[in-house]
């Protein structure tokens, strides 16, 4: 690294008690519209498998739409897989209880 004219290299600062720290970029990124939509209706969709499928499912086939329709390209997978764990989640429902519970 070529040394700045002010005797420190690029990157690097330095503080008048001679401590010298890198500076990094920032890092903190903000969610895309659709992305916190899209995320919720995961969560939706997973809880569809054991709990009120028709409910959660519900509910994150709407989430999964609504980041589709924000510009968020996973919302349909979500979407898809909101009707997946909902199916999923009726047909447990539908097993005997000897196949789910002890």
């Amino acid at each position: 690294m070529r040394a700045r004219p002010g005797g420190s290299p690029p990157g690097l600062v330095s503080y008048s008690r001679g401590v010298t720290s890198v500076e990094r970029p920032s890092v903190h990124r903000r969610l895309r519209p659709g992305q916190t939509a899209a995320l919720w209706g995961v969560v939706a969709s997973a809880w569809a498998i054991f709990v009120f499928p028709p409910g959660f499912g519900a509910v994150g086939l709407l989430l999964g739409l609504v980041a589709w329709r924000r510009g968020e390209p996973r919302g349909r997978w979500v979407a898809l897989a909101a009707v997946v764990c909902t199916l999923a989640g009726l047909g447990l429902g539908l097993l005997p209880d000897k196949f789910v519970m002890n």
